[in-house]
């Protein structure tokens, strides 16, 4: 989708089950988890158009892997940067007196060794649009941009939120509401969730803008350029496969004012960051930013929750704060599901705000500290701390993290009996008998077994095959009601997406 294009045309095709507001990552990515579950979601978008400002840039190994198991992955590359995932810090772009500098993303050898796939460099205008064509794919989807909310009342049935939608107002009831409306969330400031941190840290200014670049600076590429100067780095951007790159320098907001920024002063601006003086730069975009740092009390206020930017806010450095809304949106997708088919009962979803509120309060904390002050090179291995290690399988081409669904995984080692009897009166537990190369990998032995929750993170492991009552110890951890044994499915074949 192009920055002239426009979202699609309003629908409500069903009565929504969870209203989901925002169409940004953490947004998109929280109703995709839950449509796919075959929950209705209706995603109330402001907007009517995508942003012309490329924003985020940088998406992790984590969110790949995520891509992938939706069969999202080469639509997500289509539009990355050729070139790698490292930061450089020089005097000019074209000067060859600079040094490469981790931007907190695996190298490519290291990336082989963790995961099926690598992090890339991706502007989030190209992932959004890629994201709701995938959304609005399942027939539980539906969405209403050019839409505002307004308000809304909640109880212990449901919410009833208020739309406006031009001059036109209307009410939309549901179990439950999803606030991914950003920074200034009316959701959160509605459910009476303060945010604290630091605040503002520091202005900036920033520029979209078309020159052919690629002509002058070294390939390949770095998916940031930070340049030395007196006072702090001016940074550049490339934005996509093309001429789009993005510069931002600090300003003084209270002294200046974008006027006192002409399309010919920021393009002298950009050509001395370059060290290119006569290069020809046309100007698409101007808008000014903040490095702010902040994370709500609380991501829940009974039926309502909140995701993203509405939960936190972190500076740009490391590239967190898309990744970490994703995996908001995501965790609470999948959780949400869950609870609406009966999979799962609602203590399920405490756990929505306990496992990621740490890692908001810890990836907003990180990004506070500048370059010089912290070693952000091994910040990756947090991402994946808590998920099943990846391993190919024999044929090659299948990841261990490609095993996961829906519902619950079950790998055991060759020795392992399958199928297994798992009493769950609903939920899908698929049992996968690992090759002894793999499950000694996954350091499972001949008999082991793991059960593992649909985002990868392992409930528990045994040395030998757990009988019935031990499964349904563990799975009940989850708030999952056992009952009469189920038979489980054992996996024949894989299909990504």
């Amino acid at each position: 989708m192009k920055c002239d294009e426009r979202f699609p045309m309003p629908t409500l095709s069903t009565p929504p089950t969870v209203i989901v507001v925002g169409a940004g990552p953490a947004g998109l990515t929280a109703a995709i988890a839950l449509v796919r579950q075959g929950i209705p979601t209706l995603v109330v978008e402001r907007r009517t158009a995508p942003s012309p400002f490329p924003r985020a840039t940088g998406v992790n190994l984590r969110t790949m892997e995520l891509m992938r198991a939706w069969g999202l992955e080469q639509s997500v590359r289509s539009g990355a940067v050729a070139g790698e995932t490292t930061g450089w810090v020089g005097p000019t772009l074209v000067s060859p007196d600079g040094t490469e500098v981790s931007m907190g993303f695996p190298s490519a050898a290291d990336a082989a060794l963790l995961s099926p796939t690598t992090g890339i460099i991706a502007p989030q205008d190209h992932l959004e649009p890629v994201l709701m064509e995938h959304f609005l794919s399942f027939s539980a989807a539906s969405v209403l941009v050019g839409t505002t909310v307004i308000g809304f009342t909640a109880d212990q049935d449901g919410v009833i939120v208020s739309l406006r939608q031009g001059d036109e107002r209307s009410t939309v009831r549901a179990a439950y509401l999803i606030g991914a409306d950003g920074a200034r969330s009316t959701v959160r400031r509605h459910s009476g969730i303060p945010m604290r941190g630091p605040g503002e840290l520091a202005a900036y200014l920033a520029v979209v803008f078309h020159a052919p670049l690629a002509e002058f600076v070294d390939k390949p590429l770095h998916g940031l350029y930070m340049l030395t100067r007196q006072g702090p780095p001016w940074v550049f951007l490339p934005t996509d496969a093309c001429d789009r790159w993005a510069f931002s320098m600090t300003w003084d907001p209270t002294r200046e004012t974008l006027a006192d920024y002409p399309p010919e002063r920021l393009a002298e601006l950009i050509r001395s960051g370059a060290g290119v003086p006569d290069l020809e730069v046309d100007i698409a975009w101007v808008s000014d930013f903040a490095f702010t740092a902040e994370i709500a009390d609380r991501y829940r206020e009974g039926r309502v929750f909140i995701v993203g930017d509405a939960a936190h806010r972190m500076t740009p450095r490391g590239a967190t704060g898309m990744n970490t809304a994703i995996h908001d949106g995501y965790d609470l997708g999948w959780k949400l599901g869950w609870v609406l088919r009966g999979w799962a009962d609602e203590s399920l979803l405490d756990t929505f705000e306990a496992e990621r509120r740490p890692v908001g309060l810890r990836n907003m904390e990180r990004s506070t500290h500048s370059s010089d002050q912290r070693d952000v090179s091994k910040d990756y291995l947090d991402d994946i701390a808590d998920r099943v290690p990846h391993v190919w399988l024999p044929d090659g081409h299948t990841s261990t993290l490609d095993l996961l669904g829906d519902g619950l995984l079950i790998m055991t080692g060759p020795g392992g009996h399958a199928p297994l009897p798992v009493p769950t009166p609903a939920i899908p537990v698929v049992v996968h008998v690992l090759d002894p190369a793999t499950a000694d990998a996954l350091h499972l032995g001949v008999d082991g077994a793991m059960l593992v929750r649909p985002d990868g993170q392992p409930i528990a492991r045994w040395d030998v095959s757990p009988d019935a009552s031990i499964i349904s110890s563990a799975i009940a951890t989850l708030g999952v009601a056992v009952g009469e044994h189920t038979p489980v499915v054992e996996r024949a074949e894989l299909v990504l997406g």
